[in-house]
Order: C-alpha cells, then sequence, then structure tokens
C-alpha cells in the first residue's frame, strides 16, 4: 500500500510548517524524512497520519483521501512509532502494550485470536522474553521494538517512525534499523522514517526526501540528496562523503563561519 503527499501545506497557528510538500511513499520502500530541527519532519509524519489535518493539499492512502476517512480505518492501515511512549504505556507490561496495536479490530474485548497475534509478533521480532517486563524498566532500544511490535500487531502496512533511533547507543540503532529494513522486506511494508543521523539514513533507506523550512529541499537516491554542496546548503557544515558499495558515508569537516 502506498501513500501520496500532494502539495500540503501546515502551519501551526501563523507559523508554517509545511509549505506546499509532495512526495510518495511506495510498498517494500524505506523512505528517509531528514532535514534540520524545526524542518517538519515530525509535523508530515502526523499528517501522514491524520493526527494532523493540513490546511492545503491532500494524502491518499492507496487511492482513498485519508480525510475522509475515519479515524479507526486509518489505524488499521497505518502505525505511528513517535519518540517517546504515550499515555499509560509506561506502567504497562509489555504485552499489554503490544495488544493495544489490536484495539482497530477488537468489537469489545480481546479475543484468543488477538492474543495469538500478540505472541506471534513478540516473537517475529524476538522479544518473547519481554513480554512479562513493565515497559519503563527496558531499555531505549527494548523500548522501540516494543513499539514497532504494537504497530505490526496492528497488522498496519504502513509505518511511519520518528526519529527512532534517538538517544539510543550505536548497537540498538543498528538494531532497530535493521529491524524495521527486515519487516519491511519481508512483510511487504512501507517505512518513512524521520531520522537526523545522515549515515543510517544513508545505509538503510531506499529514497530520501531532505527538508528545509518546510519545503523539499531535494529528493531521490541517498547519493544524490547528501552531496556536500546540499549538505553545506541545508546544514551549515562542511563535509567529506566516501562511497563503498554504493553506501554514502558522511564525515563532517567543520561548521561554516
Amino acid at each position: 500500500m502506498n501513500i501520496t503527499v500532494q502539495g500540503v501545506t501546515f502551519s501551526y497557528r501563523s507559523a508554517p510548517s509545511l509549505i506546499g510538500v509532495s512526495l510518495e511513499l511506495q510498498e517494500s520502500q524505506v523512505l528517509g524524512l531528514i532535514g534540520p530541527n524545526g524542518s517538519g519532519k515530525t509535523t508530515l509524519l502526523k499528517c501522514m497520519n491524520k493526527i494532523l489535518e493540513p490546511k492545503q493539499g491532500r494524502i491518499l492512502l492507496g487511492e482513498k483521501d485519508i480525510k475522509k476517512m475515519n479515524r479507526l480505518d486509518v489505524t488499521k492501515h497505518i502505525g505511528y512509532v513517535p519518540q517517546t511512549s504515550v499515555g499509560n504505556s509506561n506502567v504497562l507490561p509489555v504485552f499489554e502494550i503490544v495488544l493495544m496495536g489490536r484495539r482497530p479490530h477488537i468489537a469489545w474485548q480481546s479475543s484468543e485470536k488477538d492474543t495469538m497475534k500478540v505472541w506471534a509478533t513478540l516473537k517475529m521480532l524476538d522479544i518473547e522474553h519481554l513480554a512479562m517486563r513493565d515497559f519503563y524498566e527496558l531499555s531505549g532500544g527494548e523500548q522501540q521494538k516494543v513499539l514497532i511490535a504494537r504497530s505490526i500487531a496492528q497488522e498496519a502496512k504502513v509505518l511511519l517512525l520518528d526519529e527512532p533511533t534517538s538517544n539510543l547507543d550505536i548497537k540498538h540503532q543498528l538494531e532497530v534499523m535493521n529491524l524495521t529494513r527486515k519487516l519491511v522486506t519481508k512483510e511487504r511494508l512501507a517505512a518513512a522514517v524521520a531520522i537526523h543521523d545522515l549515515n543510517l539514513a544513508a545505509r538503510y533507506c531506499d529514497k530520501i526526501v531532505l527538508l528545509k523550512d518546510g519545503g523539499v529541499f531535494a529528493a531521490g537516491e541517498a547519493r544524490n540528496v547528501l552531496s556536500p554542496e546540499i549538505i553545506r546548503t541545508v546544514y551549515g557544515v562542511e563535509v567529506a562523503i566516501n562511497r563503498t558499495n554504493n553506501i554514502s558515508y558522511i564525515i563532517p569537516i567543520a561548521p561554516l563561519n
């Protein structure tokens, strides 16, 4: 299932956050959303998930305009993994948090099918051993895996991940991105990942959209978007770029004066 963003504009009060943004997220694809702080990455993900409603433009889920879909139908198809947990997730065991992903499919109360789906998801992500642990006791990397599991149990075909590697050590960053890549390939999902680490974006993302001041500054494959000239213009930093096995490695040199 694809998501198409067409000319989306969004403002917080009088301050524009997105200006005429267009992009396409395709099945079996990891799309990286990069850009400086305040460039509109989180706002764009929330518009794609109908948490926020654009002032102009439209967002299509397949051929359906999500503006015309109710919230329940959207959550059946789109899973959102926020930067941090929300609600009372931090006082519940992992099993219960993942079971929350079944809410769009539950009429009155959870069934044996829902329980089996949760266990299958925990097994798929190799976190069965965490099932009875309290969420707040987990490491940052484990928490991210649990939140991803919640979206998988939701049977979402689209994953929207907001900075899933922030505040994680390098091992857990790689684990989370490897997991995302594996799920997209094996389950034929579509994933949009807002991410700050340009090297992780270059390594794991099929396509990249670079936002600047709420608009799309560049889009395409990593080797085209992550050039020294573009990074200098958008981030104000001089970099060197090495390319090995068709993957770009960005080496920061110095900020511009």
